[in-house]
Parts: structure tokens; C-alpha cells; sequence
């Protein structure tokens, strides 16, 4: 194999186009092709001519290729292996052509481009950006992937609460659902959507929770969200402005906190007591717009509101002319009796806003929740909601309207409802026989999480560290806190475990606080 010199073009001299020739045609050093090789010839002249423009330094404006026909002759080679090396040099940006006078280097190449020398940069001080004051409403410290609720977290029991039974979702049902619906509407699934929601799903959820949960609705009060954060925000935008006062329950639901405050809203904690959210006040202070509370199961602590203090809480509301935003996170995982009625069901002036969420029922990464509004509120959160992000997906809403109707549904919160209640009744059991020297558990009616009061709060910052050193996250009480003092405790999620990573996961906490505090 012998080396191939591209001559230097004074015979173009001998051309008869005087306008070509006053450009040379640039001279490549050397081209080796090796036809023994595995790679193709077209790919071997293709990275020859590549590393000889980026290595070399050329005048552009006399930068000219041979012809095709030339090239492939010096070659040996047919001209079909020289158009191709061509056209890929052409297509990632290496040559140009020009009409009537051949074909050019070009300028600037793409490594000359992409490492293009720029002047150094001034010194500077750097200065964090400047934020709005809607982001630093929102009350959290929290950074990067502390925000990624992998909810479980690792492998293994880690006990975070309110976590549901993943695992027993009845998977191969929901495909075959939304199978079917995908071969029934086709095409119509894959358009955009209403941002009421789908008619099938609205008309089965109205169904549900008149039969099941009490409420007083008619399918078009029915709004699909995104789950209930996004319920309370498109609330907040239609009622709240900026500066008005939401109140919410202390302690409470973190994330009511965040997003009332996102929304502009001032949020005032109010205290609860065994009969949910306190009411009076005093008389110097704002009245409220929106008033948050979870009366069926009280989050975090667990007590169910009083009727006498649902029925005060609406004509409270009525009075100062607000709106009570009820959070009916997990009312279907009651244990001790049928769920309780929902607070809308009581209101006959229009004021309770009734949301509820798939997120515990079904499964979170889901993203679907209802909104069942007041009739005259339906028209401007629609609006709203088709702002934010017009609709939540068809197909799934067109699934989930078929997992209600068809029963599968209400056979599912059944069955969760029985599992729950055995892994409830086993946890409280490991609990108190493993661990009562440190805690008192409190047994709340319903939920899918357990308060556990330490017996002497000085061992908190211990007990918490220990938690972190062998991979279980209860969380602490005092983050559901915003003015209350907190007593230490910490919130245990039992549901997504079952008997022998529970009574593993116990042994091994015992085990560890055993060693350090005794």
C-alpha cells in the first residue's frame, strides 16, 4: 500500500473557465486507504478528509476540492465511495458548495465553531437571581433531590408514612382496561381534552361519592385535577387574593402550607383540638377566604371532626363570606366502621369545596384527583385549570371511568381496606412490644399512618439519627407544625409492608436504639 498525494492545482491552469481558475484546488498531504480493512473505503476516505481539514490551516476563500471524478481516479476508487464521503462531509458541515466553481472547505468548520476562543470574561462577583416573591412564599428549605418523593426510598422497610400497597394494584386489570378503551375511541384518546374532565369519569365519580361518601353533587360539579395539590391551587387562584388569609389546620398538611403560600395567600395556622380546627378568634383579626381542614381523618394527628364542629365550621364560613376547602385525603381506610360521611354533604349554602385524589386509592405517580365545587365556582376553576395545564391525560381518565364503573374500584378499596386493617393491627402489636419503653402509639380510627409520642423528647435528636444510620424515615411531627409548639414525635407509615418486613424492620429499630440508650 502506497501513499496518495492529491496534487497541487496549477494544471487547472490548463481549464478553460478563467474563473476557476483563480482558485487552487488544496493539496492533501497524504490519503492511505487500506483496502484489507474492515471499515469501508468510503468511511476511511470520509475520516482521512475530516482530520486532514480540522489538523490543517486553510486559506478558505482558495480552498477547493478535486472533483469527484478527479479524486476517484488519483484513488483508485469509484466515484460512488467519493460522493458518499462527500455528501456526509457536506451534511455535518466540513465543505459547501458553490454553484458553477466546485466544491469548498467551510468556514468556520465545527470544531472551529464549537471551541471558538472568546475574550476572558471580566471578573465578576456572582450574585444569586433574583427570585419572586412567589417562590420564597413557599415555606420549605428543602433543595434538589429532596424534592423527589421516591416515596419509599431505597430497597427495604423504611416506614414513611402514608405510603399505600403499591404492590397489590390490580396491574393486569387496569392494562386490559385501557387496552379496551384505547381500541374503542382510538384516535379521540390521543386528541386534546376538556378541562372539565372526562363525561364517563366525572359521571361515575359523582356517583361514588353520593352512594359512598355522602356528598350532594351532580356530574357537572365534577372538575378532573392533577391530585389535590393542584385542586388547592386552582382554588386559591379563583378565591384568594394576594395577601387575603387562608387559614389551615396547625398541624397540618405541609404541602396545604406551600401551596396556599405559592398562591399569594397569607397563611394564618389555626390550632386543632379533639374535635378538629378551632374556630374563634379574635375579633381584631382578618377574616379568612379560604379555610383549609381534613375532617374525616385529621392529618397529622388523626381525630375526626365533631359534627358539631363541621356544622359551626359551615356557618363560620357563611357568616364571613369564605370557602372551606375539604381534603378527603384517605377516608375510604377507616377501621373501625363504615367511612364517615363527608363534610359537602352537610352544606346547604355552597360553601364547602370537596376535593379528593387517586394518589392513596390507586397509586400516586397516577396524577389524578377531582375537585367537586359549588356550582358557582365550576366555570371560573375550569378556567383556571385549563391555564395551569389545560387537562389531566384521556387515556387514563378514561380508564380510571371504567375501573369505577365496572366495579373493580370499589372491590379494590375492599380488599386494601382488609389488608390495611391486618398489617395495622399486627404493626400496633410489634410497636408496642418492641419499642413502648421509648414511645406511646396512638391508634387514630382510620389512615394509613401512626403517631408514635416519644417519653422523653431529649431523645429525639438520638432516636433520629439512629433512624438515618440504619435506613428507615418515620418523619418528624414537628415539620406538620407552623406556630403550635411541638411535642416530639414521629409519624410511622405502615400499609406498604407487609407482617415480616414490619416485624423486621421493628426489631432492627429496637435493636438500635436498645444499643445506644441503655
Amino acid at each position: 500500500m502506497s501513499p496518495i498525494q492529491i496534487v497541487k492545482g496549477t494544471s487547472a491552469k490548463k481549464s478553460g473557465k478563467k474563473q476557476r481558475r483563480r482558485h487552487s484546488i488544496m493539496a492533501f498531504e497524504m490519503i492511505r486507504l487500506d483496502r484489507a480493512s474492515d471499515e469501508p473505503l468510503h468511511e476511511q476516505l470520509y475520516r482521512r478528509i475530516r482530520d486532514e481539514l480540522v489538523s490543517a490551516t486553510f486559506n478558505h476563500n482558495s480552498s477547493r476540492l478535486p472533483s469527484s471524478r478527479d479524486l476517484a481516479v488519483d484513488l483508485g476508487v469509484s466515484r460512488f465511495t467519493v460522493n458518499v464521503a462527500f455528501s456526509r462531509l457536506h451534511s455535518e458541515g466540513y465543505l459547501q458548495s458553490k454553484i458553477g466553481s466546485g466544491t469548498f472547505v467551510a468556514e468556520p468548520l465545527p470544531e472551529t465553531f464549537l471551541s471558538a476562543h472568546t475574550a476572558k470574561a471580566e471578573p465578576h462577583v456572582e450574585r444569586p437571581p433574583r427570585l419572586s416573591h412567589r417562590v420564597r412564599n413557599i415555606p420549605d428549605q428543602r433543595v434538589g433531590k429532596q424534592f423527589d418523593f421516591g416515596i419509599a426510598g431505597p430497597p427495604g422497610v423504611t416506614f414513611v408514612p402514608a405510603v399505600a400497597a403499591l404492590d397489590e394494584f390490580p396491574i393486569q386489570i387496569w392494562e386490559r382496561l385501557r387496552a379496551e378503551v384505547l381500541a374503542k375511541k382510538g384516535a379521540h384518546l390521543l386528541q386534546y381534552a376538556s378541562s372539565r374532565g372526562d363525561p364517563d369519569l366525572r359521571k361515575a365519580l359523582a356517583t361514588y361519592l353520593c352512594d359512598y361518601r355522602g356528598a350532594r353533587c351532580h356530574p357537572d360539579q365534577i372538575i378532573i385535577t392533577a391530585g389535590t395539590q393542584q385542586a388547592m391551587m386552582i382554588s386559591a387562584m379563583a378565591l384568594v387574593n394576594r395577601g387575603e388569609v387562608a387559614w389551615i389546620e396547625d398541624p397540618g398538611f405541609y404541602q396545604a402550607r406551600r401551596t396556599f403560600g405559592f398562591a399569594g395567600a397569607t397563611v394564618v395556622p389555626r390550632p386543632v383540638d379533639r374535635e378538629g380546627i378551632t374556630i374563634a378568634r379574635p375579633s381584631k383579626q382578618r377574616s379568612p377566604k379560604i379555610i383549609y381542614v381534613t375532617p374525616s381523618h385529621q392529618f397529622p394527628l388523626g381525630m375526626t371532626m365533631s359534627l358539631a364542629r363541621r356544622t359551626a365550621l359551615i356557618e363560620f364560613a357563611r357568616a364571613c363570606d369564605a370557602y372551606v376547602f375539604e381534603d378527603d385525603h384517605n377516608s375510604e381506610f377507616r377501621y373501625t366502621g363504615p367511612p364517615l360521611p363527608c363534610l359537602q354533604g352537610l352544606d346547604n349554602s355552597g360553601r364547602v369545596i370537596y376535593a379528593g385524589t387517586m394518589s392513596k386509592i390507586l397509586y400516586p405517580s397516577l396524577r389524578l384527583g377531582y375537585i367537586l365545587a359549588p356550582e358557582r365556582l365550576v366555570e371560573p376553576m375550569i378556567k383556571i385549570r385549563a391555564v395551569i395545564d389545560q387537562h389531566s391525560p384521556a387515556i387514563d381518565q378514561a380508564t380510571l371511568a371504567r375501573f369505577l364503573t365496572e366495579g373493580f374500584f370499589l372491590s379494590h378499596i375492599k380488599r386494601m381496606r382488609k389488608l390495611y386493617s391486618d398489617r395495622r393491627e399486627f404493626f400496633i402489636e410489634q410497636f408496642n412490644n418492641l419499642l413502648s419503653k421509648y414511645f406511646v402509639l396512638e391508634i387514630p380510627e382510620a389512615g394509613l399512618h401512626f403517631v408514635a409520642w416519644l417519653r422523653q423528647k431529649e431523645h429525639l435528636p438520638l432516636i433520629t439519627r439512629v433512624c438515618t444510620e440504619i435506613g428507615i424515615r418515620p418523619s418528624p411531627l414537628s415539620s406538620c407544625f407552623m406556630k403550635a409548639e411541638p411535642e416530639a414525635a414521629l409519624t410511622f407509615g405502615f400499609a406498604a409492608w407487609s407482617r415480616a418486613q414490619i416485624r423486621e424492620g421493628l426489631s432492627k429499630f429496637a435493636a438500635a436504639l436498645n444499643s445506644k440508650l441503655n
